[in-house]
């Protein structure tokens, strides 16, 4: 999947930018980001290529303003969703009219950028990061964001996620598929998600689900330190 930005002015352009690029990495997800300073190529394109299912249009450019855009896209049966991006509310009633996702006011905060990219979630969904992994003689395919846990039990190495998938591998070689830094090593037979972390009660790792996960103390030290580093970048919105 493709996500266009167009604005004419280039440092809310990177800004867009980099907070969409920060979306995908809080929410483990996998897509393409297309830059355009114009309406006009940004049509052309939204013609050519199907995969650009989301847009950002900033509503005072020209020649081609982005709401004008917008419902020349819509006349030519375009559903792509649209998310405005203006310095002024006097368009909200017009963004209706060409069934607009969001209608996104300046000054641009990741927060707003968040909430605006959070209502076209069965969108996103398919641009969802995935791992696969082979149990017996299946390939499955995993949702980064589903798992929470894995951990090694009885020779086994098991996945929690939104079902449980046992696996005749070692966790070192589940962590190198994996490879990504919202998951973390707790334990020699455990890794967690970071995004399910509840709290911390002694040596164990509350999830949000209510289980725990042990923290040995030969992690207690990077735990403290790459979970720590995780929660500020997840404040501040900055790059993980």
């Amino acid at each position: 999947m493709k996500i266009a930005i167009c604005d004419d002015d280039r440092t809310v352009l990177n800004q867009l930018r980099i907070f969409i690029q920060q979306y995908a990495a809080d929410h483990m997800l996998d897509y393409t980001i297309l830059k355009f300073d114009h309406g006009v190529p940004l049509l052309e394109a939204a013609r050519h290529d199907p995969d650009i299912q989301i847009m950002f249009l900033d509503i005072y450019m020209s020649p081609l303003s982005g709401m004008d855009l917008a419902e020349t896209l819509r006349k030519e049966g375009n559903e792509c969703a649209i998310i405005f991006v203006t310095i002024s509310t006097d368009h909200y009633a017009r963004s209706y009219e060409v069934n607009a996702e969001h209608y996104l006011v300046k000054p641009i905060t990741y927060d707003r950028v968040e909430k605006a990219l959070s209502r076209c979630e069965q969108l996103l969904a398919d641009a969802a990061r995935y791992v696969s992994f082979t149990a017996g003689r299946r390939e499955i395919n995993i949702p980064l964001r589903q798992i929470r846990f894995v951990e090694v039990f009885r020779n086994q190495t098991i996945i929690h996620a939104s079902s449980d998938i046992s696996l005749r591998c070692t966790l070192e070689a589940v962590i190198k598929q994996l490879s990504d830094p919202h998951f973390l090593r707790t334990h020699r037979s455990f890794l967690i998600n970071m995004d399910y972390i509840e709290s911390r009660c002694g040596n164990d790792i509350i999830l949000k689900t209510g289980e725990r996960v042990p923290l040995s103390r030969a992690c207690e030290k990077s735990f403290e330190k790459e979970y720590g580093i995780f929660l500020m970048n997840s404040m501040a919105g900055g790059d993980l």
